[in-house]
């Protein structure tokens, strides 16, 4: 990938990134305005427009962004061939809590580019959860037909399990001490994914 020169547009663009992430970090989207990221990124406001059609595009780039570092953090937890599928979703759910809860301590507002009421962090979001949907079905399936699993329709299965582990994703994720949530998201991969394992015994 080709660096820009200073001044370039690829610099400028990465300028205002920057610098938008740093305010919506202490101010969140609503108190950010376009003129507040061009003087952080001290360029001019007709600079900003240059890159970015609107503030919320800027948000939903840098909200897409964070996602995806979440999916990352998630896809890494599954592709532990050497694991079982129930440990696999384990670590996917631990992945997914462990990276939102160290976003909640790099900013007042950090949390905002995973929810809030933009509807640009929404847009984002929504992708997200449709990746994280199709990579616990993966898994739910190929688990089955290993024979390690037990789920007769995998998308329902799926959609099951996420809103099961949904007290452990933005909002609620935020609401308590880190210690309780850990101590609670274990609790619940007992009761959770034990009953997802296979009764079968293997061919």
């Amino acid at each position: 990938m080709e660096h820009g020169h200073p001044g370039s547009a690829s610099e400028r663009r990465q300028r205002i990134l920057e610098a938008t992430e740093r305010l919506l970090r202490r101010y969140g989207p609503a108190k950010t305005t376009v003129a507040d990221i061009a003087r952080e990124a001290e360029i001019a406001v007709g600079a900003v427009y240059l890159e970015f059609a609107s503030k919320e595009a800027i948000v939903e780039e840098l909200s897409q962004s964070q996602h995806r570092a979440v999916m990352a953090a998630m896809r890494a937890a599954a592709a532990g061939d050497d694991l079982p599928f129930c440990d696999r979703l384990r670590a996917v759910f631990d992945a997914r809590a462990r990276s939102f809860l160290e976003l909640a301590g790099s900013g007042a507002h950090a949390c905002d580019l995973v929810h809030c009421q933009s509807r640009a962090v929404k847009a984002a979001h929504a992708r997200f959860l449709d990746e994280e949907r199709a990579l616990v079905r993966d898994l739910v399936a190929r688990g089955t037909r290993a024979g390690e699993l037990d789920a007769e329709d995998p998308e329902l299965a799926a959609r099951a399990l996420l809103r099961a582990y949904a007290s452990f994703s933005p909002p609620w994720l935020f609401e308590g001490p880190r210690e309780e949530i850990e101590a609670m998201l274990y609790a619940v991969h007992q009761i959770v994914l034990h009953g997802l394992v296979s009764r079968q015994p293997k061919r």
